[in-house]
């Protein structure tokens, strides 16, 4: 019998499990995505917007009625609330039941948490942030740009920082940084913590080599008009900020009691089913899985894999091969290993390769290469994902 599988939101990793679904079961199996926005959102180009490589919307956003696959069912309705002990999505329209469930709904950004947030800062992991801060950059000549970085965890934990950087060049290119002073302030003790001390340090240095000061362990409480008030009673100056505002899980996923200490979803850290007891790794709810940013999964050394989306491609993988075995009476076999590489831009045209192993024990091993431009240009391959999806995008 044909089973109903729904992938709840269409962001990379719900994309992604769609695809690999649609490869793998027969034509009469139903596969659907729910999501609420009438777009696919490619996070990754915010930072080319920001310094003009990217003009275009298209070239970020695109209709997910564009999607090339035309066989995707795509729903485009609000998650409401999920039943997981019987299987069943309630959205703003409908109930739907379903064999299997794959949580796929990403993080939500709560920049109204932050008093003056909305008010003073530019919104980094935004599409009108990401242009706006793009006009700025364009018309800002001298004086203070401070990168903020709110609550940890965040989606693609280098981009504070590649934004800094890429605003440093962008302005040095105009011939200004002289009169700019840049500046990024967080909580973390060291740019990347979940990489480990040793990238932390190298991103350090090679914050240094672009003149950008470095303020950790700083929490914000409130922005005001060119103030920044932090935990430890300091403040700092700004004339220009841009910030990553606090992210957490959907409410619809919080609400349905998903979520456990992390404010995340506890998943097995090889399969990626729902966890019932996170130290002994017994699972709970068979047949429904949680990906991508919707996911926390701990590492050995008792901190959180980083929400990224070459793990949230990987993972929908590995769980579209898993669902796919288990409909044939296979036994499922696909394990996600926590590798992963990620190309860091620093300015300059070039960026730095990192690849690491996150279940390495008792510690990840992360490598960062020496930045150049062969790595930007690996970087920027992932951006076809556009072109692989979406017909807009392939015909501009």
């Amino acid at each position: 019998m044909s089973k109903t599988i729904l992938i709840l939101g269409g962001g990379w990793g719900g994309l992604t499990a769609a695809h690999a679904l649609k490869g793998k079961l027969p034509s009469d199996y139903r596969i659907a995505v729910i999501e609420k926005r009438q777009s696919f959102v490619f996070y990754p180009s915010f930072l080319r917007a920001m310094v003009g490589e990217t003009t275009g919307l298209n070239y970020i956003e695109s209709p997910l009625k564009n999607i090339l696959r035309k066989d995707l069912e795509i729903i485009n309705e609000e998650i409401i609330r999920i039943n997981p002990e019987t299987k069943t999505v309630y959205t703003n329209a409908q109930s739907i039941n379903a064999d299997y469930i794959i949580v796929a709904m990403g993080a939500e950004l709560y920049p109204e948490t932050i008093p003056g947030f909305n008010e003073h800062c530019l919104n980094l992991y935004d599409t009108k942030g990401a242009f706006e801060i793009h006009q700025k950059l364009q018309n800002f000549k001298k004086g203070k740009i401070a990168f903020l970085v709110t609550r940890t965890p965040f989606r693609c934990p280098p981009a504070p920082y590649e934004a800094a950087m890429l605003a440093e060049w962008f302005l040095r290119e105009k011939g200004v940084k002289n009169e700019i002073e840049i500046s990024i302030y967080t909580p973390e003790k060291f740019p990347m913590p979940s990489a480990g001390e040793h990238v932390g340090e190298a991103f350090r240095q090679i914050l240094n080599t672009h003149n950008i000061r470095f303020f950790p362990e700083n929490t914000v409480t409130k922005i005001k008009e060119n103030k920044i008030i932090f935990s430890n009673n300091k403040e700092a100056s700004y004339d220009l900020l841009i910030g990553v505002p606090p992210h957490g899980a959907p409410k619809a996923i919080v609400e349905s009691g998903l979520t456990n200490s992390s404010g995340y979803v506890p998943v097995h850290p090889q399969t990626m089913e729902i966890l019932d007891n996170v130290e002994e790794l017994t699972t709970h709810f068979p047949g429904i899985y949680a990906i991508g940013d919707s996911a926390g999964i701990m590492l050995l050394n008792g901190k959180y894999l980083p929400k990224g989306g070459v793990f949230a491609e990987e993972e929908a993988q590995v769980v579209a091969r898993n669902i796919a075995s288990l409909i044939k009476g296979e036994k499922p076999v696909a394990s996600f290993n926590g590798q992963g590489v990620c190309y860091v831009d620093v300015g300059d045209g070039m960026a730095a390769e990192g690849a690491g192993d996150f279940y390495a024990y008792p510690d990840p091993v992360v490598k960062l290469a020496m930045p150049s431009k062969e790595s930007r240009k690996a970087k920027h391959e992932f951006e076809r994902i556009f072109e692989w999806w979406f017909s807009e995008y392939q015909n501009k």
